[in-house]
């Protein structure tokens, strides 16, 4: 009787454990959003998409929607950059262009040149929705803050040192969305929360 008791604890232990796994992995974009805050630590080189081949592959991967120019908003515009982003690279730290056409030409970039490429895809859909005047995504240096801590401090290379993100900002209401493009490709996460002090 002791045996049966020992197996079915083991066995729903193993259950237990296979089912806050699955749990955390269909969350992981809540739980990073809730404990990862990103802080602004300068600006980084913006690029304007001004090739060809660039421009085309960001048209092609826009849904085939005649109401887009009419219904198109700024978190539209932000879930395109990420998707396409997305879809055009290939994340690594091996990759040293953050110019958007080398990027694409690569097919992968590091979070450099992850929020250069999806800031530049939401500058040129900004400009082709004509809301330039409004609103701009700027890539920018970042900090990342683990439960309150800064966490650059004490990385030497990888995630937590120098990672780059993007704001979008309203020139006119001064409003901040920040978006992490590296962060969506491994994570899924759209948006990312500001560090507050």
């Amino acid at each position: 009787m002791a045996k049966k008791n020992k197996k079915g604890n083991i066995i729903a232990i193993v259950v237990g454990v296979v089912a806050l796994l699955v749990l955390a992995f269909l969350l992981k974009a809540n739980i990073y959003s809730a404990i990862i805050k990103y802080q602004d630590a300068g600006n980084r080189k913006s690029y304007e998409i001004k090739d060809e081949t660039l421009s085309n592959y960001i048209l092609q991967n826009l849904p085939n929607d005649e109401s887009l120019d009419e219904n198109m908003d700024i978190d539209m515009i932000i879930d395109f950059s990420l998707d396409i982003t997305d879809k055009a690279l290939d994340y690594s730290i091996e990759y040293k262009d953050s110019e958007p056409q080398k990027a694409l030409a690569n097919g992968g970039a590091n979070y450099i040149g992850y929020a250069a490429f999806a800031s530049a895809v939401g500058n040129y859909l900004i400009n082709r929705y004509d809301m330039k005047k409004i609103w701009e995504a700027k890539p920018k240096k970042g900090k990342l803050h683990l439960f309150g801590n800064n966490m650059q401090k004490n990385a030497t290379d990888g995630w937590f040192k120098d990672h780059d993100f993007v704001v979008f900002r309203n020139k006119d209401t001064k409003e901040e969305i920040y978006v992490d493009p590296a962060a969506f490709d491994r994570f899924g996460v759209r948006r990312v929360n500001k560090y507050q002090k």
